[in-house]
């Protein structure tokens, strides 16, 4: 008999690794645009600490002479794409995707402090700049962006930028930062005002004709010296990013505002191409209950220059003051009119466009939204006039774009199989590990609880189980804010989470204790340790601490490689929020091993729980699922209040989070999972050993990686 387990133990393993292969081998064919664009991983150090970015190439792009140098030189507009808070990289995939597919150099980056990229340092500086008041380029988009002026195949006069989120303000800050609010004309006004000493009037500053200023009032050898230095203010200012999206974000430093040139003062919105996504059910919105509140907010008409209710999906174009008061922008045509349009062009040529899009969907929905990837290509091919190509003004060659941004979509439900496959695969290893000569003494024979009856302390400890984490979500999470960073909490949002799941797990050992106490010991006769499946001897409990090593190596490996033969690939899947399994960078072991020991306690009460639970009708495996659903179903139904109820709804948590946990609340999807299939592991480590313990240690191993991708390291 225990050969034909191992049999079908070592089948269902090899299945779930040709699934995982044939997954990877899917990715990679995407990512690559079937073998015709080239992904690679690249580790800046400017400040001393790594920043890692994830370059899409097109093959074409390197090609080189027989001298070595680029035969395309200067050629391919370039995009930087930035996730937000708590995300790594790979969430912003589906632009990614879709842009490199259509000739685009993309650098898609881990913020400092995020994914694989060191946290220690932000542009030299040790504190991680506020989203609203905070340069947030820092984390990143600069030395991104410097990174980018050393290839020589990038167009240097069309790079943009998309962030979501923090990625969001980011993409804000580096366009105040680099296209900044000054014309070409506005620069050289200056520069005749404050190094040739000339006086320039409202009027001739509204004219915005340096040239002819310059041409009457100075000298023949003052001339001169002005067309050089103006040559190399024109060089400057058409280099700077002028094509940013910034998705679901306040826009930040971006926003209008009056700019004193030449000693006048007069309103200049930031010279960029802009985009605001704002999501009918984001953050910046009030959901599907007033889905066209953000067409009329005070940020919207401030970003487009308006005065009343936007058009969603309208191309607006910028009007230039020549006064200290705002002109209103000209609705100009649909936004996805053809990117060769002579009228688009020529208004994209001169950074005067905005637009504003909403697409369908809560704030993490960014990441799986056909909507966002679709209109975010449009935006870039329309502004930067490049489809596999240059676009010809007039010719209708890009017109059908916007309809083929789907291949992102394979790469995701390809990266969602292999996380099933990958969660599958975990119980017959384990199976095969019990099975092995140093684990086999873990097994004995479980002692089970009498058949569990639906009586009144059993459906009332049920209850209080469910109910918990309704009732104790809120605080739970709010109270781990106040933890400060440090060698013991270093990760931000699992800090907050494992708080919360503590508080849960001190609640239900103190309801078991009490129902034990008033009811179980007299019923069943049975120890507590005995009825909860506590009972494990030192020799099993090593054994059972080295199941979860090995369960955690074979999942560490099995993500590098991976991540290393798939084009940069990773496990994810998004159920309302987002589960990530990724290979792990040299910060992450430590937290990995922090947070492996914070949740641990959460993970045995509830081993603990749900092992307690025998039905007289019902078959162990009827009974294993029916716990299961419970277990993850409490959890889930809570993601479905503050995500669906909530968020979709209102644009807010159906339960109002305290002031910096917001970001866990994208964390409970990946709980229901978790507790679903932590069931299912405890349940058949305890048939097998006997004690609730191997089960908590074996679904801690699995599910820490995914508790800490990602999320935003403390800088220490």
């Amino acid at each position: 008999m225990t050969s034909v387990n191992q049999k079908k133990h070592l089948s269902l393993l090899a299945i779930c690794a040709a699934v995982i292969l044939i997954c990877g081998l899917v990715m990679a064919n995407i990512k690559t645009a079937g073998g015709t664009v080239t992904v690679q991983d690249v580790v800046i150090s400017p400040y001393g600490a790594d920043l890692s970015i994830t370059m899409y190439i097109p093959d074409s792009a390197l090609e080189t002479d027989e001298n070595g140098n680029f035969i395309n030189a200067g050629s391919y507009p370039a995009v930087m794409v930035n996730p937000g808070f708590t995300e790594d990289r790979s969430c912003l995939e589906n632009i990614s995707i879709e842009l490199a597919r259509r000739g685009f150099v993309v650098a898609q980056y881990d913020m400092y402090g995020h994914g694989l990229s060191d946290a220690i340092t932000t542009r030299g500086y040790g504190s991680v700049p506020n989203p609203f008041t905070g340069d947030c380029a820092q984390l990143g988009a600069y030395d991104v962006l410097d990174y980018l002026r050393t290839l020589g195949f990038v167009d240097q006069s069309r790079i943009g930028m998309a962030g979501h989120s923090l990625g969001g303000s980011a993409t804000g800050s580096l366009a105040a930062n680099s296209a900044g609010f000054f014309t070409l004309e506005d620069k050289l006004l200056n520069l005749l005002h404050n190094d040739f000493g000339l006086t320039i009037t409202a009027e001739q500053v509204a004219q915005q004709d340096p040239d002819a200023i310059a041409a009457a009032e100075l000298s023949e050898a003052d001339l001169a010296v002005y067309e050089e230095r103006k040559a190399a203010i024109t060089a400057e200012h058409n280099t700077a990013v002028r094509n940013v999206v910034i998705l679901d974000a306040n826009v930040g430093f971006a926003l209008p505002k009056a700019v004193e040139v030449a000693g006048n003062e007069v309103w200049r919105d930031v010279q960029a191409n802009l985009a605001t996504f704002q999501n009918i059910s984001g953050g910046m919105s009030k959901g599907i209950a007033d889905p066209s509140y953000c067409q009329s907010s005070q940020e919207t008409l401030s970003s487009m220059s308006q005065d009343v209710s936007v058009e969603r999906d309208t191309w607006y174009a910028l009007n230039l003051s020549g006064t200290a008061e705002r002109e209103l922008s000209t609705p100009v045509s649909d936004f996805y009119t053809s990117p060769a349009d002579e009228t688009v062009r020529t208004l994209a040529d001169s950074n005067s466009l905005r637009v504003l899009v909403q697409p369908r969907g809560w704030h993490a929905f960014t990441y799986i939204s056909s909507e966002t990837t679709t209109a975010t290509v449009q935006f870039f091919i329309s502004t930067m006039g490049y489809d596999n190509g240059n676009i010809e003004v007039g010719s209708n060659a890009a017109a059908a774009t916007t309809q083929t941004t789907s291949s992102w979509k394979i790469e995701a439900i390809a990266s969602a199989v292999a996380v099933l496959a990958l969660l599958v695969m975990v119980l017959p290893l384990a199976m095969l590990l019990l099975d092995s000569r140093p684990l086999a003494g873990m097994q004995v024979a479980s002692v089970h609880s009498p058949a569990s009856k639906l009586s009144v302390p059993l459906i009332l400890t049920m209850l209080i189980a469910v109910l918990v984490p309704f009732f104790t979500y809120p605080k739970g999470v709010g109270w781990g804010v106040n933890i400060p960073g440090s060698m013991l909490s270093t990760v931000q949002i699992p800090t907050q989470t494992a708080f919360w799941a503590f508080i849960m797990a001190v609640i239900l050992f103190a309801v078991l204790l009490v129902k034990y106490f008033a009811f179980d010991k007299k019923q069943t006769g049975m120890s507590f340790i005995d009825l909860y499946g506590l009972r494990i001897s030192g020799a099993n409990l090593l054994r059972s601490i080295l199941l979860a090593v090995c369960v955690f190596l074979f999942i560490a490996m099995l993500l590098n490689g991976f991540y290393e033969l798939f084009a940069g690939a990773r496990m994810r899947a998004t159920p309302l929020g987002r589960v990530l399994f990724a290979s792990l960078s040299t910060e992450q072991y430590y937290s990995y091993l922090l947070y492996y020991i914070y949740f641990l306690p959460f993970y045995l009460i509830n081993s603990m729980l749900v092992n307690s639970l025998h039905f007289e009708k019902l078959s162990e495996k009827k009974t294993t699922l029916l716990v299961a659903f419970i277990n993850g179903g409490s959890m889930f139904v809570l993601a479905f209040f503050q995500i669906v109820l909530g968020l979709y709804r209102t644009g807010a948590a159906f339960f109002p989070t305290v002031p910096g946990t917001s970001s866990t609340i994208y964390n409970l999807p990946f709980m229901a999972v978790m507790l679903f299939c932590s069931t299912i592991f405890t349940r058949k480590l305890y048939s097998k050993t006997g004690s609730s313990v191997p089960g908590a240690l074996m679904s801690a191993a699995v599910f820490t990686f995914v508790a800490i991708q990602s999320f935003a390291y403390y800088a220490i």
